[in-house]
């Protein structure tokens, strides 16, 4: 419990930059908190925070640390909150780690498909982790998330596969854009020479974007890189490309359950895939909110989401071997 008080007002201190307004939050005297960060850095042997004028500052082992501290504290939290639910018979929420795109698509509206009525269990409730798809892989394995929603691979030895599909990218545009104009298919040649908005990630759908443009020798005027579609989205609604526009080939999945204002999404003439699907662990047994909700999620990627088609379990393989060649 010593340590678990350390961490908090390290964490506190950290986040206010002062001992004294952290010591008000702790409702403990500042001399007290002083000791205990002093004491942190002695255990630790590392210099945790340095002053820069009337604030503390974390320095670079100290900076390493928040991440963890914050994460550890975040499960303590949850653990004491799961107590308190069984202690007074409530039902622990359906924890589910995504990806931003399927977090901003499909979550949403299968979740809302759902809160309309009370299950066998009592009310619903949820809690939602967005993350990165190795993370969101991770978290189902480690048991931190009952179910995960996240691009392929998903296939593994402990994790239960409950469906995946693909859908085809689609272009982005600004509404006074004068491709906005068209019906499409739009040909890849129609953004040459055009900024283009693209993923960061060095693997995955950004990396088949990127072969199938070099492919068919398309040359782009500019680049913006990001890490999110609705990153990707808000720079082409903004014209951050300048006069000559901007534009995005991007998965369809986050567009079209989170439509922005001034944004317009085409088909594109040339299939460039993005696959997704639902997970859980082999030894969760899921609740039977969490179960309706992977076939909500299921629902609404089929309602949504333009040219979704599922895939049966035996595909997933093949699935893989076509999209890493595509990579190439």
């Amino acid at each position: 419990m010593r340590n678990l008080k350390a961490l908090e007002a390290y964490l506190e201190v950290a986040t206010l930059g002062s001992v004294t307004a952290a010591a008000k939050r702790l409702q403990l005297s500042q001399p007290s908190v002083s000791r205990i960060i002093q004491d942190l850095e002695r255990d630790l042997g590392q210099k945790l925070f340095v002053r820069v004028g009337q604030r503390l500052a974390l320095t670079q082992q100290g900076m390493l640390l928040r991440d963890d501290v914050e994460r550890a504290l975040a499960g303590v939290a949850e653990v004491w909150e799961r107590a308190q639910e069984v202690a007074n018979l409530r039902t622990r929420p359906v924890r589910i780690a995504c990806i931003s795109a399927l977090a901003f698509g499909l979550v949403p509206h299968a979740w809302a498909s759902l809160s309309h009525s009370v299950g066998a269990e009592g009310a619903r409730r949820i809690a939602i982790q967005t993350d990165t798809p190795e993370r969101v892989r991770s978290s189902v394995l480690s048991n931190d998330a009952d179910i995960g929603a996240t691009s392929l691979p998903l296939q593994h030895r402990d994790q239960t596969t409950h469906w995946f599909g693909s859908a085809p990218c689609v272009l982005a545009v600004r509404a006074d854009d004068p491709l906005a104009k068209e019906q499409g298919p739009i040909p890849l040649s129609a953004i040459k020479s055009r900024t283009l908005v693209e993923m960061s990630n060095r693997r995955g759908l950004p990396a088949r974007i990127r072969q199938t443009l070099k492919n068919n020798h398309i040359e782009t005027g500019g680049l913006i890189r990001t890490n999110s579609t609705m990153n990707a989205l808000a720079l082409i609604r903004a014209g951050a490309g300048g006069p000559a526009g901007t534009v995005g080939v991007v998965e369809p999945v986050t567009s079209a359950g989170t439509p922005l204002d001034g944004i317009v999404t085409l088909p594109l003439a040339l299939d460039i895939p993005y696959s997704f699907g639902v997970i859980s662990h082999n030894a969760t047994q899921l609740s039977e909110t969490a179960a309706e909700l992977i076939t909500a999620l299921e629902q609404a990627a089929h309602l949504l989401v333009p040219g979704f088609k599922l895939h049966t379990p035996d595909e997933h393989q093949s699935l893989i071997t076509q999209l890493a060649l595509l990579e190439d």
